[in-house]
């Protein structure tokens, strides 16, 4: 009996023994796999299909792409330009391409995202390189599309077109801008190397501060401090960052501005002292231009009588920029009698300006269309009653004409008192920026002399 008790209890043993090792064993392979899924999601991530080609990594070539890709060879790149209202279609068949490529090549591309967009948006007098296909060679083109893109098409191995927009490799430089002003300094900055667009920048910037007619001297100096991006394959600077840093030297007194982006991360500008660069209005709305005639009663020089004038003149040629004076929603555009081509812009419920003579308005320009302050908003004109060549400038408070010379604007917004230690150490990260620059540039210029005086004792 006791023989029998004891193998029942041994039978027990071992069924709970082999039932705890098949959980064990069970528990042990899933920790396993568990771990092991968490080991393959770490060191082998799914990565997201891509079928974008880099182009730093191949050239803006279509010899080197076809390589790249193992598409059909090319041979003999040809190019041509895109002429003046014609299409693709037209400009291939122009080139000798036969109907069957051309209809291939403008259904890839419109295959493309917002392909037929692409086709209906290419600019004029746009560049197109090609190699015509043959018996032995592909049907290839690279269309400069944009600045900073090109679409390139090409046939495969299997006589297929394909398309795709690639970016264009670029590089960006730090780059300080100097120059001395002659007769105005819209002219002289340009000379200087200074791009329009970073010129234009700067002009409503100081605009707050200074009154481009009266202030600026011949002798004058200005620096400007900003990033370029350049296309790494035809040295073009196709974009311009922000202004960093803008300094003008009137006459001894210098004024100096630098960026600091708000909480928007917008850029602002503000002096070494953190004081907000912008005023309401800009004291005037153009540059290069003479005041011709002020506020106040004068001879009217068609009218021949005294009258009250109420506004400034500016002398400028025809097709000079006028600036929005400040920020603010397009009241009127259009024609206004004696005014000839006129702009009201309202900015406040207290302030408004007025801009006429226009020789027209810019494309983006019509009533109840916000505008920013310093953006081109038409250009000097002699329409209405005018004698020549002029802006007429009005600012306009409560509804009255005053005298935009005399007149005191609000300022912008100035660094808070916890931020100022931070704007600070951004102005002297600025300044050391710009004597690196300076540095630099003095090298360069200092090994460019050596190298000529090289080649003239070579010579001799």
């Amino acid at each position: 009996m006791k023989k029998v008790f004891k193998n029942i209890l041994l039978g027990h043993f071992l069924i709970v023994l082999g039932s705890f090792i098949i959980l064990l064993v069970c528990f042990d392979v899933n920790d396993a796999n568990s771990k092991q899924i968490k080991t393959n999601t770490k060191i082998l991530p799914i990565k997201r299909p891509s079928n974008h080609f880099n182009l730093e990594e191949s050239t803006g070539t279509i010899f080197n792409l076809v390589q790249k890709i193992g598409a059909k060879p090319v041979a003999n790149i040809q190019r041509t330009r895109l002429k003046k209202n014609e299409n693709l279609s037209t400009a291939l068949k122009r080139i000798n391409f036969g109907n069957y490529h051309v209809s291939e090549i403008v259904k890839t591309i419109s295959e493309l995202n917002k392909g037929n967009k692409i086709l209906s948006s290419l600019p004029s007098e746009m560049i197109i390189h090609y190699s015509k296909p043959s018996s032995i060679t592909g049907g290839a083109l690279k269309l400069n599309y944009t600045k900073t893109k090109d679409i390139f098409v090409w046939q495969d191995i299997n006589d297929k077109y394909n398309s795709q927009i690639f970016l264009r490799p670029s590089r960006t430089e730090e780059t300080l801008v100097k120059g001395v002003i002659k007769n105005n300094l819209y002219i002289s900055a340009l000379k200087s190397g200074m791009p329009e667009n970073t010129l234009l920048e700067m002009i409503s910037l100081l605009g707050f501060s200074i009154d481009f007619q009266r202030e600026i001297r011949s002798g004058d100096s200005f620096e400007v401090l900003f990033t370029k991006k350049i296309d790494a394959l035809s040295d073009l600077v196709t974009e311009t960052k922000p202004i960093k840093y803008v300094s003008i030297n009137l006459s001894g007194n210098k004024l100096n501005f630098f960026n600091y982006n708000d909480k928007f991360g917008l850029p602002q500008y503000y002096d070494e002292n953190g004081k907000s660069s912008k005023r309401t209005i800009m004291k005037t709305p153009i540059n290069g231009a003479r005041l011709s005639s002020r506020y106040g009663n004068r001879k009217h020089p068609i009218l021949g009588y005294t009258k009250m004038h109420r506004g400034l003149d500016f002398a400028a040629p025809s097709g000079t920029p006028v600036f929005a004076a400040g920020d603010g929603v397009i009241e009127k555009a259009g024609w206004n009698g004696s005014y000839g081509k006129y702009i009201r812009i309202r900015h406040t419920g207290t302030y408004k300006t007025a801009y006429a003579h226009l020789s027209g308005f810019h494309k983006n320009v019509r009533i109840g269309k916000r505008v920013l302050q310093g953006k081109i908003i038409g250009y000097v004109g002699t329409t209405g009653r005018s004698t020549g060549p002029h802006l007429h400038y009005e600012v306009i408070k409560n509804n009255i004409q005053v005298n935009p010379m005399r007149i005191k604007l609000p300022a912008g917004k100035n660094i808070s008192k916890g931020d100022i230690n931070n704007y600070k150490n951004h102005v002297q990260k600025i300044l050391n920026q710009k004597i690196a620059l300076e540095k630099s540039n003095r090298n360069k210029k200092l090994a460019i002399n050596n190298h000529n005086n090289s080649k003239i004792l070579i010579l001799n």
